[in-house]
């Protein structure tokens, strides 16, 4: 036994001759220490080569199906557009475009538009509508009513202004009425400013 610490190994003196000394009374007996067949293992032969070690083979992600993304809020807006103007086009034929803003709870305004975007043709309107307008017509009982009124301001000396706004009526009227009923009203009487109310 080979040590470093020669203290134990001179403390370990008298087990070692005492085996030693068996060993030999063993072999003076007539007895034979055996030794085992090798078992076969030959160690690998030490090379040295200046080659280099193989490449490693390049790492290869395992690609991960990834969660389809939420819809953009502006897709989820085009989506239900569509919807819409499905809906619009089933009901296009049998109703109009009053009927169909109606129907769906929408303004008529985009009911049209979309009309026109995607070519809908919608059923005519019974009543009103573009082509259906039945034009206001002048009232002859209220038109002499304002004739007098507008005599009698007239002789009071009120401007045409003045007494446009004590009749509350728009300048269009007034003009049908005095050019109807043959009234001379002055537009504005020398000296005074054009404004005056």
């Amino acid at each position: 036994m080979i040590s470093n610490h020669l203290s134990l190994v001179e403390a370990l003196r008298p087990a070692s001759d005492e085996l030693a000394a068996q060993v030999a009374h063993f072999l003076a007996n007539g007895g034979q220490i055996e030794e085992a067949a090798p078992i076969g293992y030959k160690p690998k032969p030490i090379t040295c080569s200046n080659q280099m070690p193989p490449t490693p083979k390049p790492f290869v992600r395992r690609r991960v199906e990834s969660a389809p993304l939420p819809m953009a809020p502006l897709d989820i807006r085009t989506q239900k557009r569509l919807k819409l103007v499905e809906r619009i086009r089933e009901l296009a034929p049998t109703h109009a475009k009053v009927d169909v803003a109606e129907a769906l709870g929408i303004d008529r305004r985009t009911v049209s538009t979309i009309g026109q975007e995607f070519g809908i043709t919608f059923k005519a309107p019974t009543r009103g509508g573009a082509r259906n307008l039945v034009p206001r017509r002048a009232d002859e009982a209220s038109d002499a009513k304002y004739a007098e009124r507008i005599r009698a301001f007239l002789e009071l000396g009120l401007t045409r202004r003045q007494c446009l706004g004590s009749l509350a009526m728009g300048s269009k009227a007034f003009e049908r009425i005095i050019a109807a009923h043959g009234i001379d009203y002055p537009k504005a009487k020398p000296g005074r400013t054009k404004c005056a109310a």
